[in-house]
């Protein structure tokens, strides 16, 4: 395995970790806290400005030493794109392993086929998966000055890691990591749509701010050219065209107050479908902590569009100023068209040319300034109603229909079940 697939993904920085002591009872097995977002775990950390080796790591306030982990059990939540290829029998795989001066780095691949590779993802009772490595000898020298275990997923970007277990020579739990953070996120139920295309992106997008709103452009037909890329995410849009719903996955972070978030859209046609605010065609989801959030847009009747005009974005109430990079992060990391049908819709569209941004007659009329448009505007500022299109109009922030939110907190290992 290359270095450079192993690493791809990884979090550079050191994990700061919260100790806990042990567990009074001879038969409890340690619990300690540590920030599990990046897939990995430190256990000794590297040695410090002046030279000096800390060892500051998830082991340090426990009686567990590195020449005693001989296997790990990493334990995540997946997000809705990836319940969905699993679903569909799509394959999801990436690296497990561990790293230290003795060890190198070791890895395994996984994935969710029995016997593809050489882990399996299980899955528990409780809808998480687990991933399992399991020896009989030491993984790591107590002479060591560094360690880490981790787990990368090099398919999706919708994984929520819940815990990593250290286990003995006997598959037995010696010592849980679970998250030091509340894990946010949502499930969506997509099963109704049998068909599912997704959208080949260029880029993640920039969160940035418009009306003293934040929100991130998926397609924004009128920017300037400097924003031009950040905020066009697609070379062809084709796929959307005859959609009966659209999925948007999008990685949040860097979240301290909660907030509403949803899509906007507009089919970019005279007369075609304009959703400005959140109603049950383009629910609102509560956002309340970092994670992986799915959003979605429905449509009446299959999507008629143009492409070129064609407008899309998540847009939230949580304040922001303009002209200021937000506080709160936001990437794109999927656009999937949904149809209940495998049949190929017959629905005529536009051109879907998507390479010019700023031909179209109303863009004219509604010159941009340097970041937004007269439809980000739009976007967060109440219009008097959705267009005739939206089954639901104005429904207004008060009926807001949240999609339900599903957290994925911190995953409560039982020491006595986990071997």
């Amino acid at each position: 395995m290359k270095i450079s697939k192993i690493l791809a993904g990884m979090s550079a920085a050191a994990l700061a970790a919260s100790m806990m002591s042990l567990a009074a009872f001879a038969d409890e097995t340690a619990t300690v806290k540590a920030d599990l977002t990046g897939g990995t775990v430190s256990l000794i950390d590297e040695k410090d400005d002046d030279g000096v080796v800390t060892k500051t790591g998830v082991l340090t306030g426990t009686n567990v030493k590195l020449s005693d982990v001989c296997g790990i059990d990493v334990n995540v939540t997946v997000g809705a794109d990836s319940a969905a290829k699993i679903e569909a029998g799509d394959w999801i795989g990436g690296g497990l392993g561990y790293n230290s001066e003795s060890t190198g780095w070791a890895s395994k691949e996984w994935s969710f086929q029995e016997g593809a590779k050489d882990v399996t993802g299980v899955k528990a009772a409780d809808g998480s998966y687990d991933f399992v490595l399991k020896g009989t000898d030491p993984v790591f020298a107590d002479t060591d000055t560094y360690a880490q275990v981790w787990l990368q997923n090099w398919s999706t970007k919708d994984f929520t890691f819940n815990a990593f277990t250290l286990l003995d020579k006997d598959g037995n739990p010696i010592l849980v990591v679970e998250s030091d953070k509340a894990q946010g996120g949502n499930t969506v139920d997509l099963s109704e749509y049998k068909k599912q295309t997704e959208v080949t992106l260029n880029g993640e997008g920039l969160a940035t701010s418009d009306g003293g709103k934040v929100r991130i452009n998926i397609k924004h037909p009128w920017a300037d050219d400097a924003h031009k890329a950040a905020f066009n995410l697609a070379d062809d849009w084709s796929a959307l065209a005859g959609a009966d719903a659209i999925a948007v996955t999008v990685d949040i972070s860097n979240v301290t107050d909660e907030f509403n978030a949803y899509p906007c859209f507009s089919a970019g046609i005279e007369g075609g479908i304009g959703y400005w605010e959140a109603s049950d065609n383009n629910p609102a989801v509560t956002v309340n902590a970092d994670g992986t959030y799915t959003f979605i847009v429905k449509f009446p009747s299959a999507l008629e569009m143009d492409a070129k005009n064609m407008f899309f974005d998540i847009n939230t109430d949580l304040a922001g100023t303009d002209g200021e990079d937000p506080a709160v992060k936001m990437a794109v990391k999927s656009v999937v068209a949904l149809n209940k049908s495998d049949e190929k819709p017959t629905d005529s569209t536009e051109p879907t040319d998507s390479t010019d941004s700023t031909d179209s007659d109303e863009s004219k009329a509604n010159p941009t300034d340097s970041v937004d448009s007269k439809t980000n505007s739009a976007a967060t500022s109440s219009k008097a109603a959705n267009n005739a299109s939206n089954t639901n109009p104005s429904t207004g922030a008060a009926a807001l229909a949240a999609v339900g939110v599903a957290l994925a907190g911190a995953a409560v290992v039982a020491t006595k079940k986990r071997k």
